[in-house]
C-alpha cells in the first residue's frame, strides 16, 4: 500500500499526516475493518461525492475528515467501533485512529 504525506488546514493551523492510500474498490470497502494499525487512511475518489462510512468490523474509534478537491475540510467526526455510521462530501476521506499520535493536534 503506498503512503501519501497529506496537508490540510483545520482552524488556520496546517496539519500534515502520512496515511495510506486506499484506492481500489477493495481496499475502500475494507478500510479499518480487522486493521489494527494505527497508521492513517486517505480514501481517494476519481470525484467529489457522497461517501458514506461504517464503523461495523472497527475495533477503535477513529477521527474521520471528508475532504473536498481542494483539501479542505468538509466534515469531520469522531466514530466510534462498531455502532457508528456517517456520510459526507468529499473527494478524499482521511481516517485517523484516535490512538495515534497527530491527534494531540486535533484536540482529542
Amino acid at each position: 500500500m503506498n503512503t501519501r504525506k497529506i496537508a490540510f488546514l483545520r482552524d488556520g493551523k496546517k496539519i500534515e499526516v502520512y496515511a495510506n492510500i486506499c484506492s481500489g474498490t477493495f481496499s475502500k470497502a475494507m478500510g479499518k475493518m480487522f486493521n489494527f494499525s494505527k497508521k492513517p487512511l486517505l480514501f481517494s475518489f476519481k470525484d467529489e461525492r457522497s461517501v458514506d462510512i461504517h464503523m461495523a468490523f472497527v475495533f477503535m474509534p477513529l477521527l474521520v475528515i471528508w475532504l473536498d478537491e481542494n483539501m479542505k475540510i468538509t466534515k469531520e467526526r469522531v466514530m466510534k467501533p462498531f455502532v457508528s455510521f456517517e456520510g459526507g462530501n468529499a473527494k478524499y476521506v482521511l481516517e485517523i485512529p484516535l490512538k495515534n499520535e497527530i491527534i494531540k493536534e486535533f484536540g482529542y
